[in-house]
């Protein structure tokens, strides 16, 4: 764990990044919010842990990290009992605790947990895992043992704590009956008798949890079948994501933060390859179950903990690594069953397991330093594909916060260079132009959009930059256009006031501040411009 402390360090100085500025926390208002804005959605354990944070730290990111390897190093210490019970059943007479201690310093250490961990938005990965395992590990306690009352109640509340934090959670129910169907010493249905206080509440609990996810699915513009693309397409793709993560377990190299991966074809041959290294997973899996069941059991609770994301329900991005965070134990106990059954001789063993862990550690640092700052994180990405248009982009807002706006412009034209000029990139690019001291440029891109699809705020902005070009007539015939199209555009009148001012206008200027802060009374340019007009006669 110390080790692991030191190996995600360089993360818990690393700002907001992606879908980071998508949540709570990164409102300008979240200090004025009531309780209902951080916990009124669909995850609220999860958007209560940012609260709690936010209360501590505010927008500082330091707070955040740190409770993310926390909960992670507490992941790590349920994985290692976990696997500890599931080897002690696979091999009830020998001695196990060095392969688990294995298994588990591969889940805490894996350079795939990266994007989990580091990532303030990943904790929806690690937060739902950690009442996922507590639920499991509570689940193996006495598992030979009919479950009783309490024992039942605590799992139905780790559960619905799980999918209250990321709706992935559900997955905990596939996995408690997988392991009832392979380390049952009755028969399963003698099993499910045992459990059936416990079996009854959770089943209802996931029709209704599974109801309420399809309905959300109904309405959400990352996932559904409502994102433009078919089940049977995604399905295939799929096929191809699972082995690429599971090459990506076995050898960590070319990771990515926006993997982009197209939908596959049916048409396309290597389409049908990936298909049939799926058809030998499953093969493997079948063939493994009375040889080395727990391997077996370990590619189950691989594909089960993908299942939510890797399915027939269409997700806006096939494939994203946090995804890994929980599938992870699976390959690690299979990993640690095959290392069991080698029998390697105890002065060798434990050498090379340590030697296999600091080298996970090695590159998990690496990784975890590219994760340190957004521009180095999204120029890794762009570095390994640079038809990225959407890592050029956000390699462009992190420039833009750091005040680089001439490469913020390089990384905006690029975007454009591979999507075509359209409103938002349009506008991305002309700020970087604005920021740069570049008016010229910025007035030639803003023109072109508002001849594409006139918008006020695009008048406004060109309104603004003509005075600057001390072109006033050409300023005031475009907010005159701005304020066509929105009346109620407080800025437009504000900087017409300006510009009227420069004609000596007084009395059209002053008319235009009290417009401008009779709709926006917060409006700094009309509240200071007219604070600096003389008194009315």
């Amino acid at each position: 764990m110390a080790l692991a402390v030191f190996v995600y360090a360089p993360s818990l100085q690393g700002p907001f990044v992606f879908d980071d500025f998508h949540l709570p926390f990164a409102d300008p208002k979240a200090s004025l919010m009531p309780a209902q804005f951080w916990i009124g959605g669909v995850r609220p354990v999860l958007m209560g842990s940012y609260w709690a944070n936010y209360l501590y730290s505010g927008p500082g990111t330091y707070s955040y990290h740190a409770v993310n390897i926390a909960l992670h190093l507490i992941a790590a210490a349920l994985v290692w009992r976990i696997l500890g019970r599931l080897l002690r059943m696979a091999f009830p007479s020998e001695e196990t605790r060095w392969t688990a201690f294995l298994g588990a310093g591969i889940f805490l250490l894996h350079p795939l947990q990266t994007e989990s961990v580091d990532y303030i938005a990943g904790r929806s990965e690690v937060f739902c895992a950690f009442f996922v395992l507590s639920a499991w590990l509570v689940f193996l306690r006495r598992f030979g043992e009919n479950t009783g009352p309490g024992k039942a109640a605590l799992i139905l509340a780790c559960t619905m704590a799980a999918v209250l934090t990321k709706e992935s959670g559900i997955c905990v129910v596939a996995l408690l009956v997988a392991t009832d169907i392979y380390w049952n010493e009755g028969g399963i249905a003698v099993q499910l008798r045992k459990r059936r206080v416990l079996y009854v509440p959770v089943m209802l609990a996931s029709c209704g949890a599974v109801f309420l996810i399809l309905r959300r699915l109904a309405d959400s513009r990352s996932a559904g079948f409502g994102i433009g693309a078919s089940p049977a397409a995604y399905a295939l793709t799929q096929c191809r994501v699972v082995l690429l993560y599971g090459r990506l377990f076995l050898a960590p190299a070319g990771q990515n933060v926006d993997w982009q991966i197209p939908l596959s074809s049916f048409r396309d041959p290597q389409a049908w390859v990936c298909v049939a290294g799926f058809a030998m997973l499953i093969a493997a899996i079948v063939w493994s179950y009375k040889r080395a069941r727990e391997v077996s059991f370990g590619l189950v609770i691989f594909l089960i903990g993908l299942a939510p994301s890797s399915s027939v329900i269409p997700l806006q991005d096939a494939m994203a690594e946090r995804r890994m965070y929980l599938p992870i134990i699976g390959l690690s106990l299979a990993l640690a069953g095959v290392a069991h059954r080698i029998r390697i001789p105890a002065g060798f063993a434990v050498p090379s397991g340590v030697a296999v862990l600091l080298a996970l550690a090695a590159v998990t640092h690496a990784r975890s330093l590219v994760w340190s700052g957004g521009v180095s994180l999204w120029e890794d990405a762009v570095a390994k594909n640079p038809r990225n248009s959407r890592a050029h982009a956000s390699l462009g807002t992190a420039r833009m916060l750091l005040h680089d706006c001439g490469g913020a412009a390089r990384d905006y034209k690029a975007v454009i260079a591979i999507e075509g000029l359209n409103d938002m990139d349009g506008r991305n690019l002309a700020s970087a132009y604005e920021c740069g001291s570049q008016p010229d440029l910025a007035l030639e891109i803003y023109r072109r959009l508002a001849d594409s699809k006139p918008a006020s705020d695009l008048y406004t902005r060109i309104g603004y930059l003509e005075a600057l070009h001390e072109n006033l007539e050409g300023s005031l015939t475009a907010f005159g256009k701005a304020l066509r199209l929105d009346p109620n555009n407080a800025a437009a009148y504000a900087f017409r006031g300006v510009a009227r001012l420069a004609t000596n206008d007084v009395a059209a200027a002053r008319a235009d501040f009290r417009h401008s802060l009779a709709i926006d009374p917060s409006n700094a340019v009309a509240t200071a411009w007219l604070a600096k007009l003389p008194p009315e006669n």
